[in-house]
Order: structure tokens, then sequence, then C-alpha cells
């Protein structure tokens, strides 16, 4: 079950985590959260710019009020996973970064999924430039094993009216 109210998570400052949220049948919103060294939490994703969720998409940065939590809006957060060989970034050069992966969009959520355009997949592209190509791989089975797992215990949790857990785990 969803929690009323958003528990707040502890993250670590100077880092740099993949945050998922639930979708439909296994599949995920991909996030970024970085915190810089005071302790500010923003997150980065490629996502829908209008209410409608087909339309248009682009990279939005968004600062996390209070930091991270166990839901937005009205999700719940599976996970929190630290990339724990990111090498910290000021907040300005890691927007620099993300707005160079993809610096054109197309028309509609559909048209960039035919070109491999997706939260996951900008997410990776950034990792590739932090870290390295071969590593972005490792988070993103490290994260799609772990969020999988998470997704089923809180379609469990839900069912039988229990508390859900968001874990927070090194990749």
């Amino acid at each position: 079950m969803v929690p009323a109210t958003a528990m707040r998570v502890p993250l670590d400052n100077n880092s740099l985590y993949v945050s998922t949220i639930p979708l439909t049948s296994d599949t995920f919103h991909w996030a970024l959260i970085h915190i810089d060294e005071v302790g500010v939490h923003t997150r980065h994703h490629w996502a829908a710019m209008t209410r409608d969720v087909k339309g248009p998409e682009a990279y939005v940065s968004q600062n996390l009020v209070g930091g991270a939590h166990t839901k937005t809006d009205k999700s719940v957060v599976l996970g929190y996973f630290k990339v724990v060989d990111y090498t910290p970034l000021d907040v300005a050069t890691f927007r620099d970064v993300c707005q160079t992966i993809f610096p054109t969009s197309y028309a509609t959520a559909d048209e960039n999924r035919s070109h491999a355009i997706t939260c996951r997949t900008w997410i990776l592209h950034i990792l590739a430039r932090l870290v390295s190509e071969l590593r972005a791989q490792e988070v993103e089975l490290s994260v799609k094993k772990r969020s999988t797992a998470q997704s089923n215990e809180y379609a469990n949790c839900f069912l039988w009216k229990k508390p859900f857990a968001c874990v927070v785990e090194d990749v």
C-alpha cells in the first residue's frame, strides 16, 4: 500500500542515485537524484512536458525541497540506487551533461520510443559519459533486477494491505 504521507529517505551528500517508480508490466520510470556537497537534492529525468503522457518529452530538472522521499506525487518510489563510482560534479555542470544527451526530442513519446529515447536510455547515456559504458550497463542490469523485485513486493504489499519499504542500495 502507498503510505498517505511520504517519508524522508536519507541519501549521501556528493552522490548520484538512480530512482525508479513503477509503471505498467515490469517497466519503470527512471530518474537521477543528484546530491551536492551541502545536501541539496535535484531530480533529473527525461519526462513528458505536458499532461499528455504521449506528448512531447524533454530533460527536466527539479529541486527536491526536503530531500528524497518514499513517494513522488502519487507514485511510490521502489528504490534509490547509488552509483558508487560516480565522481561528484556541481549541479550546474551536471545539468550541462544532462542537457546534451538528447538535445532534441521528437513530437511524441511514441516517436521517441521508436528512436530508442526513453528515461532509461537517457540515464544510460549519462552514466556512460560520467563513469563508463560498461559500468552503465552493469548499473542498468542491477537497477532492473532490484526494481522488478521491489515492484513485485509492492504489489504483494498492496494486495495484502501491508506497508512497503523503499530500498536504498549501492550499485
